[in-house]
């Protein structure tokens, strides 16, 4: 009985330390809108994305460059003012809960990180090669999620065989689904699940049905059944309004609208202007990411 005790108690303490992961890895300060939007490599345009969000308030997260995954700190200060930097950062990581408790984070310049190495995936867009047919059919199995709804963005990009899931849901179910139906698809070998789930308080429950009603009194062409071109994403009182509209004056009506409901903190406005462009579900090809209103 004792040697169970002692095997039972040790198995438990083992997984422990694998479900907190301290370590120091690379990163790229992004900010949580950001980093879920402009997804694969650190591009001048993603930068400023980061850098101007950021300082709209938009709070700042981890991307570790080995391997794209997103993290949430416990303690934003430390890196709010890194945004749009490459960081060293020391702490302790959950990485099933996408969170890690800082205890250091410094800047680095790029060539601190040497040639070769794996955390250059995200510095050099030419090492990303992705094979077309895949795309595609993540690109579709994502698009045909039954579930999805103008209050969840689900997308995705690839780095060669790596698929990253990335966006918002109000559904635990709709980031396993999504992660499951992508594992299948021939020709991905490794997937990182970046796809936040939203807080269902009342709070940011009633700004969302208060926000898809203010849009829908002067912008109902883009609402059909269970599905719109612009996404509703509320995350904390913040508003992200994203997905496409067919012209710059849509979009400031959105604006307007959304920043109209009561209770709403900040609205992030990334609405894409594509005039003529017409209704697409779920996820949306832009390049050689499925990005929908990035």
């Amino acid at each position: 009985m004792k040697i169970a005790l002692i095997a039972t108690a040790a198995l438990l303490c083992q997984c422990g330390l694998w479900a907190d992961e301290a370590s120091t890895f690379r990163s790229y300060v992004d900010t949580d809108l950001c980093a879920r939007i402009m997804l694969g490599p650190i591009t001048p345009q993603r930068i400023e994305c980061s850098q101007s969000t950021g300082k709209d308030g938009a709070g700042p997260v981890l991307v570790r460059l080995s391997n794209n995954m997103v993290f949430s700190v416990n303690k934003e200060k430390m890196i709010k003012n890194l945004v749009g930097q490459l960081a060293e950062v020391s702490g302790e990581a959950k990485v099933k809960n996408g969170t890690i408790k800082l205890t250091d984070a410094k800047a680095i310049e790029p060539t601190a990180v040497p040639a070769g190495d794996a955390d250059r995936k995200l510095l050099e867009p030419s090492r990303n090669e992705v094979n077309p047919q895949t795309w595609e059919k993540v690109r579709h199995e994502l698009a045909m999620m039954p579930y999805v709804s103008e209050f969840d963005f689900i997308s995705f990009t690839m780095m060669g065989p790596q698929v990253i899931l990335t966006g918002w849901t109000v559904r635990q179910t709709n980031r396993d689904y999504a992660y499951n139906v992508t594992k299948n698809v021939p020709g991905v070998e490794s997937i990182v699940n970046n796809i936040d789930i939203l807080p269902l308080g009342r709070f940011d429950m009633q700004i969302r049905a208060g926000v898809r009603a203010a849009l829908q009194r002067n912008l109902s062409k883009y609402f059909w059944g269970s599905g719109s071109d612009i996404k509703i994403v509320v995350k904390n009182g913040q508003v992200f309004l994203l997905g496409r509209v067919i012209n710059e004056g849509d979009k400031n009506i959105a604006n307007i609208q959304a920043n109209s409901v009561r209770n709403v903190f900040k609205v992030f406005n990334m609405l894409q202007v594509q005039p003529g462009k017409k209704k697409e579900a779920a996820v949306t090809p832009a390049g050689q990411s499925g990005r929908q209103g990035a």
